[in-house]
């Protein structure tokens, strides 16, 4: 798949949420945060440092508000400004008449007729009842772990290692970026917490250079924790004075987080649990992921970097923080040319079973140094297409 094939998808997904920096909508304004990541930047030398490209609205747009500059957004948008699917894309799907959603329901197992083609989704409805959805088409989107668990429980006699598991390569690959945080200390009030959270960025280390000690990039996104979970993160298992007049400083802080390519590896998998199972008795998944060196190289990097930014802007105190524990989640169903390699080709349709499609972030091959959002929304425009011209065609 080509950047000239992905482009005109990446269009549509950044016109349908608003991306800022694009179709002439302005970027969000820098707030203190980004202000001292700026500078910093400046004195490192960094020449890719601006307020990033968003799906928040600048302005106001699709019957939304634009961001208002409130902060703490990490609680969700009060404003309505972020684009999201549960208040922009499912209502308006749902206004069609031709999309139901079935709240409070899970996806128990996917079934199949004797020639292996997919015939329907057995769920447990909000009741608890098992309930059965036929479908001539099957499109799975529980991301990076639910979707692969979804697979493998739906094992039978004709596929007794999951459904588009031909390749063993179901759950497999697990990816959730290279993280880290980096915090500072200033002898003067910053107010990182003011203005949107993640509204700054810089893309310089983003490039491949294996002169650094590893391969692949990151990037260094403006960050702020509200106050208990800045307690909890900043330093886990902190302790005493040190700590508590961190703490106290809390508005003289800024902040910035760190995401990087992480390196996709089968030891790094999602599997079915041997012994546990959730209140349907379908096992749940079991999670195993550990660092490769060059991610830790990666991390130690971009610390180093992040301290040195700060420290050229007169921080009085940096602290690395160590990753939080939620994550990018990608991988675990990759797309593959040959079908040995993967689980679905580059449409997101599954090399086993033509009428089985994969529509969410467990597709992806690698991590990239980027938030994947976009390229999720892009993935899913181009696979509805393809979906659609398929069924047009009748052949799925």
């Amino acid at each position: 798949m080509t950047l000239a094939e992905m482009e005109p998808y990446y269009a549509k997904a950044e016109a349908k949420m608003g991306v800022t920096g694009t179709n002439n909508w302005p970027r969000l304004p820098g707030n203190n945060n980004f202000k001292v990541l700026k500078a910093g930047a400046d004195k490192l030398g960094y020449k890719e440092c601006h307020t990033g490209n968003m799906a928040i609205n600048s302005v106001e747009r699709d019957d939304r508000n634009s961001c208002q500059q409130t902060g703490f957004c990490f609680q969700g948008c009060k404003w309505g400004a972020k684009w999201s699917t549960l208040y922009t894309e499912i209502p308006k799907g749902e206004a069609t008449g031709h999309l139901e959603v079935r709240p409070n329901s899970m996806a128990i197992k996917i079934n199949h007729d004797a020639s292996g083609k997919v015939t329907g989704v057995v769920y447990a409805d909000k009741d608890g009842k098992l309930q059965e959805q036929k479908a001539r088409i099957v499109a799975v989107a529980g991301n990076s772990i639910e979707s692969p668990r979804l697979l493998l429980n739906s094992e039978s006699s004709k596929f007794p290692h999951g459904l588009a598991n031909s390749s063993g390569q179901v759950g497999k690959n697990y990816m959730r970026h290279t993280t880290g945080s980096v915090y500072a200390i200033f002898d003067k009030p910053v107010h990182m917490y003011r203005g949107t959270t993640m509204a700054g960025i810089i893309r310089d280390e983003a490039r491949h250079d294996p002169s650094r000690g590893f391969v692949g990039g990151y990037e260094m996104e403006t960050l702020s924790l509200g106050l208990p979970f800045m307690a909890a993160f900043l330093n886990p298992g902190g302790w005493g004075r040190s700590f508590t007049t961190a703490l106290d400083h809390y508005d003289h802080m800024a902040g910035l987080w760190i995401v990087g390519e992480d390196m996709p590896r089968e030891e790094n998998r999602i599997t079915l649990h041997k012994d546990e199972k959730d209140e349907h008795g379908m096992p749940i998944a079991d999670v195993h992921f550990d660092d490769h060196p060059n991610d830790e190289a990666m991390r130690n990097h971009a610390y180093s970097q992040g301290q040195a930014l700060y420290a050229a802007v007169g921080a009085t105190r940096t602290f690395p923080t160590p990753p939080y524990p939620s994550t990018h989640n990608l991988g675990t169903n990759r797309m593959s040319e040959k079908p040995e390699d993967g689980v679905v080709n580059k449409h997101g349709q599954s090399h086993d079973i033509k009428n089985l499609f994969v529509s969410d972030g467990s597709q992806f091959t690698t991590g990239a140094a980027e938030n994947p959002t976009l390229t999720i929304v892009t993935l899913a425009i181009r696979q509805a297409d393809y979906i659609a011209a398929q069924m047009s065609a009748k052949t799925i």
